[in-house]
């Protein structure tokens, strides 16, 4: 299966669905536990891309990645630059690991 057929226009996206946005720029492994445990069994999830303030990947890219996440149904590419996103916490916690390892080599 092609997932790329999973990334839709947002007024193609399923009333009733879960929604999930964030910028997953990088997509990590914690953001698949996280989607996770959001979908419910018996409902659809969509997620929506957003962009952040300087992106790592293009945001086509990220939905990509996204789409090919057995959880998640659709993606939908948001509009702007959204600061703060739900999954800031994440990118921030892989950042910071990151630099601290690398001051260690």
């Amino acid at each position: 299966m092609d997932t790329r057929t999973k990334i839709i226009d947002r007024e193609r996206a399923p009333q009733g669905a879960a929604w999930f946005s964030g910028n997953f720029d990088p997509l990590l492994a914690e953001h698949a536990r996280m989607l996770h445990e959001i979908k419910s069994p018996g409902h659809l999830l969509v997620v929506e891309i957003t962009n952040p303030v300087r992106p790592l990947l293009a945001q086509r890219a990220r939905a990509e990645l996204v789409a090919g996440l057995a959880d998640v149904d659709y993606v939908v590419l948001g509009v702007g630059v959204m600061e703060g996103a739900p999954d800031s916490d994440v990118t921030g916690r892989f950042i910071k690991h990151v630099q601290s390892n690398g001051a260690k080599a």
